[in-house]
C-alpha cells in the first residue's frame, strides 16, 4: 500500500505538468529560436513602414519583412511574431472575434469571447476540440484558454492562459504604450519573446520574468 501511495505522489506532478503543456501546436524550439535571433541580429535592421495594406514595426533584411515585428492591417486586424521573406512564421494574430496562435501548418483558434478553442489546424487539416477538452472547459476546470485580461494598474493581456495565469504565447500592453509579445509559463515571461517600444525600438531574445538574458 505505501508503495502504491508513494507512486502516485511520484507521478501527479509529471501527470499534472503534461496536462498544463498540451501541445496544441507546433511551436520554435529553444534552438531554432537562438540560431532566428543571432541571424536577424547580424543582418536585419528595424524599421517603421506604413502602405495601402496596413502599418509594420519590426525588422526588415534587403527591404523584406524578416524578423521580429508587428504588422497591423487596414482591416484592424494584428498580426505579432516572426516572419520569414516577408511571411508570418510564428505568432499570434488577433481579429475582433478570434485569435490564432502558431504558424500557417500547425495552430489553434480561439472564441475571444469565451477564450475557448473553436478548431486546431495541422498537417492532416482541420480538426474540432475534444468532448473532454469541451467537457473540462464548460465545468470552470483548469484548461487551456485565450484571454483578455484587465489590470488594476490599467496595464493589459491578450494571450494564453491556463489555470487562470498567462501561460502560452501573449502580448502584454504597459499604460505608456509599450508592448510584449512572447511565451509565458505559470504567470511569468519564460522564454523568447520581443519588447515593442513607443519610439519603435524592438528589443528581442530569451526573457525569464522581467529580465532578457540574451
Amino acid at each position: 500500500m505505501k508503495k502504491t501511495l508513494l507512486t502516485i505522489f511520484v507521478l501527479l506532478p509529471m501527470v499534472l505538468n503534461a496536462q498544463s503543456n498540451i501541445k496544441l501546436y507546433d511551436d520554435m524550439c529553444d534552438v531554432l529560436q537562438s540560431v532566428f535571433c543571432d541571424y536577424v541580429s547580424a543582418e536585419a535592421e528595424t524599421k517603421y513602414i506604413s502602405s495601402r495594406h496596413g502599418q509594420y514595426i519590426g525588422q526588415l533584411i534587403d527591404n523584406t519583412i524578416y524578423g521580429w515585428g508587428y504588422f497591423l492591417s487596414e482591416d484592424g486586424s494584428q498580426t505579432f511574431g516572426q516572419y520569414r521573406k516577408g511571411k508570418h512564421l510564428f505568432g499570434i494574430t488577433l481579429t475582433d472575434a478570434i485569435a490564432r496562435v502558431g504558424s500557417e501548418e500547425s495552430f489553434v483558434e480561439y472564441d475571444l469571447e469565451t477564450g475557448g478553442i473553436l478548431r486546431i489546424h495541422d498537417k492532416e487539416g482541420n480538426h474540432e476540440p475534444s468532448k473532454e477538452y469541451l467537457e473540462a472547459f464548460s465545468s470552470g476546470a483548469p484548461c487551456n484558454g485565450f484571454h483578455r485580461i484587465k489590470y488594476a494598474n490599467g496595464d493589459a493581456y491578450y494571450g494564453e492562459t491556463y489555470n487562470g495565469k498567462r501561460h502560452g504565447y501573449g502580448v502584454y500592453y504597459w499604460t505608456n504604450g509599450d508592448f510584449w509579445y512572447g511565451e509565458y509559463c505559470d504567470g511569468y515571461r519564460q522564454g523568447y519573446g520581443a519588447l515593442f517600444k513607443t519610439d519603435r525600438r524592438v528589443f528581442y531574445g530569451k526573457w525569464i520574468g522581467d529580465c532578457k538574458v540574451e
